[in-house]
Parts: C-alpha cells; structure tokens; sequence
C-alpha cells in the first residue's frame, strides 16, 4: 500500500494507518483475529497526559481521548486512565426493537471487516440484511427513533484515503433505502437529534478548514446547508430538545501555522449556535487568551463543556510555542467558564482538528 501524505501531521498518520497498512500482509495467526475498525480519536491524537486544574461536581464525568484515554470523574475529584473499549459489532437501535449487526468476514492478514449489515428484530428474533458493501464499511450510529441508520462506505482497503473521508450512507433500517450524503471525514463530522435528522460536515479532503459545509438531512425536508461559503463548520452537537445546533465555525482558506496558532484567519475557531426554528445563527465570544475547538451542551441546557486552545505569539514558523489545550465547564453563553484540565504537546492536531466533547462520552 502506497500512502501519500502531506508532511505535516506525518507521525501521526503513519500511527493511525498502522492496523490498516498490515492488512495486506501475513502476520503469525491468532487465536481470535482483530477487528479493523475506522481510525478513532485515540488512535491518532497524541499529547502528554493531561494535568487535573479543578475539581467540579457540575461537569460529571467524561472520558478524554488524549494520550491514550482518560476519564475525568467530577465528584470523585479524579482523573485516571480510561483503559480500552473493545469494539462492537452489535448495535441496539436507541428507540424501538431492532439490532444492527455488523457481519463480518476475515482478511487474509487475519483482520475482521466488516462486508453486511443485518438487522434483528428482537420479538421474533428474525435477521435480515440490508446492506452489503464493495469492499467493507464503518459503522457510523443510529437515528434516535431507530428507523434510519448511517454507515461509511469503503470500496478500496487505504489508510490514506480514510484520512480524505469516506462517502455517507443513510438506510432505511425497515426497507434497506439509501440516501448518499457524499464524502465526509470519519470523526466529529456526525449527530442525530430525534425523531431522525441529521447533522453532517460534508466534503472530504483532510484540512478541516478547506470545502466543509454543515448541512442538515432529515426524510421530510431533505438536504440543506446551514453554513455559507468561505466559513467552515466542524464538530456539531444538539441540544436534548433538537432547537439548537451547536458547531465550531472559522474561515476557509490554505493552512499557514502562524495565524492558525496565533488565532488568525483559520485559526480563529468559534462556537456558532443555530437556532433550527428561525434559521439564525449567533456566535459566542471568545474566552481571552483562548480559542474553541468543539462544545457540547448538557442534557438541561445549562452547561457546556468547551475545549478550547491557548493562542500563543509568534513571528515565523520557528518561534511557534506549544499551545496546550483545556477542557472548560461554562454557562450556556461560553462564558464564566471553569477550566477543568490541559493537555500539552498536542501540536498541530489532527489535520487542524482536535478531539472534543461533540464525539466524547459525558455523564451530563
């Protein structure tokens, strides 16, 4: 397999391609082959591990994919490693009595893929499939009344490429219709608000400040953008009640590392809010010395929890120092905020994305 990628971000592309990259190869057989899964937040963002700044009953619990996995336990006052989550190959609809099941065949390097999704019904117990894929496919989730669910299409074996996005499939769980949402990248780009509409970051190409458009999908009213050209949108999330639409927003345009990390042009990120009722957006401002890279509200709307980056001087590329990222716990306006925790030595992302509390798992 030839990978081709830009130089920066090198290291951490050839982490995340590693399980992919053996998959052509023939390594000594196992007892119970492992199971190729799309590249994960832990999987490609490294950084030291993160430092503890305070302690907060009010943020609860939730688990930091950085520098290996760390949960972060409000009322115990804690912050431990996360430790491992194996994979899942079942997948209970949210609402209703149906069961997703990823089929799986094996490589010849002795990895699991996943080739045909069937759905149970749990009443009668009755299997039947509604998907087979080109090559493989990468689970994606549910629509919250279980009557659609989202997949990524994979029709050529290629770490590099899962970097570029993969295209988005929709199924109808009850009669196998698909709705092609075009190419999109694997994480933060994906969320659901009930009955069944979803959020998606379309356009693929990895920089996440180049062709990203937040658009909202649903049965009744189809595709539509909810960002304009020349702003880009990442990592969204919904209020628990679907009138709010939560997302990171910042200009389009061609990566240069001082403004980025000086919090300039495309390093300038925003937590945007989207009223679906009114079609109006409005932005919250910054905390000083700061910028925001992904936010999620609480179930009762009181609360998000914010990463944000530190904003750094700099003259030239040379004199960047490293700007370390913290987890906040503010009111709903972004502001009076707590910082919870930091990780450094995070550099330059992920293709200028950061793992954020739109994709992590809170207790809140």
């Amino acid at each position: 397999m030839r990978l081709i990628v830009p130089f920066v971000g090198l290291l951490l592309i050839a982490g995340a391609c590693g399980s992919v990259a053996k998959s052509g190869s023939s390594p000594a057989p196992t007892a119970r082959p492992s199971t190729l899964a799309r590249p994960g937040p832990a999987q490609i963002i490294k950084g030291e591990p993160p430092t503890l700044l305070h302690s907060s009953r009010a943020a609860g619990v939730f688990t930091l994919p950085y520098s290996g996995g760390w949960r972060y336990d409000g009322p115990r006052g804690t912050l431990d490693p996360a430790g491992t989550v194996a994979e899942r190959i079942e997948h209970p609809a949210p609402s209703g009595a149906l069961v997703a099941i990823e089929r799986q065949s094996t490589t010849p390097g002795g990895y699991n893929i996943s080739t045909e999704l069937a759905v149970r019904d749990q009443p009668t117990a009755l299997e039947r499939v509604i998907y087979r894929a080109p090559q493989l496919f990468y689970w994606s989730g549910w629509s919250p009344d279980g009557h659609y669910l989202a997949l990524w299409e994979i029709d050529f074996f290629s770490g590099s490429i899962d970097l570029d996005g993969r295209p988005l499939v929709l199924l109808d769980a009850g009669t196998g219709a698909r709705v092609d949402l075009g190419r999109t990248l694997l994480n933060a780009t994906t969320a659901w608000t009930a009955p069944h509409t979803l959020a998606f970051i379309a356009g693929g190409w990895r920089m996440v400040w180049e062709a990203k458009t937040l658009r909202l999908w649903s049965p009744e009213t189809g595709i539509h953008d909810v960002t304009t050209p020349g702003v880009v949108g990442f990592a969204p999330a919904w209020s628990a009640d679907g009138r709010w639409l939560y997302f990171v927003s910042g200009a389009a345009g061609q990566y240069d590392p001082v403004p980025f990390f000086t919090g300039r042009g495309i390093g300038d990120r925003t937590i945007t809010i989207y009223d679906v009722l009114t079609g109006t957006q409005r932005q919250l401002a910054h905390e000083a010395g700061f910028v925001d890279e992904s936010a999620r509200p609480s179930r009762d709307g009181s609360r998000l929890l914010v990463l944000r980056r530190t904003l750094v001087v700099a003259q030239d590329a040379r004199s960047i120092p490293d700007a370390p990222l913290e987890v906040w716990l503010t009111d709903p306006e972004g502001k009076h905020g707590t910082p919870l925790l930091r990780v450094a030595k995070v550099g330059f992302g992920y293709y200028g994305w950061y793992p954020g509390p739109s994709e992590w798992e809170w207790s809140e």
